[in-house]
């Protein structure tokens, strides 16, 4: 049955072409795309928290350092929280971490980089996004995009941890999103996500989000924790 359905669509797609689909477009892309090499000891993809302290301690020993991130900015996770790192805020810990990376002359740094591809004997490729943040007003001297083939003694993957939703009837509702984005929209753009909230978990990583919401404001009407022993220092 749903070899027949495909065959149909397709079918249609030939005949009148298919809604939602799209189309292409009837002039030639004008930007510019360009690949570089790249050759380090120490690749570190992740600029999170984890990443930043890598590429901070091999390049400290004199290592040259490749760092990407898909991210507009440093920061991971640090980004969408009020942690603390020693001392200092987790934004002005970033920060510190990202000028003192620019004072090594053996260190790229390349935010709004995916890697996409791992190789034998540590060939890692990477696409930059260089412009496509910057729309019309793009040099146009300046490639779109660029595939970086980057060569790497040591690839240290850092990309942080996936937060995993719990399943259940209609979560994929409007106002039903993950603990840590309701701490994203708070601490990186301004942004309450509701005036009241309900906190389901599996584990006390939500307990955070729950206070972080409360003190912006947002009443908590319960938090439900489906373990049946909650440690104290999340309670």
């Amino acid at each position: 049955m749903l070899l027949a359905s495909t065959i149909e669509l397709h079918d249609g797609l030939a005949a009148r072409g298919l809604p939602g689909q799209g189309r292409l477009a009837d002039i030639a892309d004008s930007a510019r795309y360009d690949a570089m090499h790249a050759h380090a000891d120490v690749l570190v993809v992740g600029a999170g928290p984890a990443g930043l302290t890598a590429a901070l301690t091999a390049a400290r020993a004199g290592a040259r350092v490749v760092v990407v991130d898909e991210q507009s900015e440093a920061g991971g996770s640090l980004l969408g929280s009020t942690d603390q790192i020693g001392d200092t805020g987790a934004s002005d810990w970033v920060q510190e971490a990202v000028a003192e990376l620019a004072t090594f002359p053996e260190v790229r740094h390349l935010q709004r980089t995916t890697a996409f591809g791992h190789y034998d004997d540590s060939f890692v490729l990477a696409l930059e996004r260089r412009t496509d943040h910057l729309g019309n007003a793009a040099p146009a001297r300046l490639s779109r995009q660029r595939v970086w083939r980057i060569r790497a003694r040591h690839v240290l993957v850092a990309t942080g941890a996936h937060e995993r939703p719990i399943v259940f009837a209609d979560n994929d509702q409007p106002g039903i999103m993950l603990a840590h984005s309701a701490r994203t929209f708070l601490h990186r753009y301004g942004v309450l996500v509701g005036r009241a909230a309900v906190v389901f978990t599996t584990n006390d990583s939500a307990y955070a989000a729950a206070f972080d919401l409360a003190d912006a404001g947002v009443q908590i009407e319960a938090v439900v924790d489906a373990r049946e022993q909650v440690v104290r220092r999340a309670a």
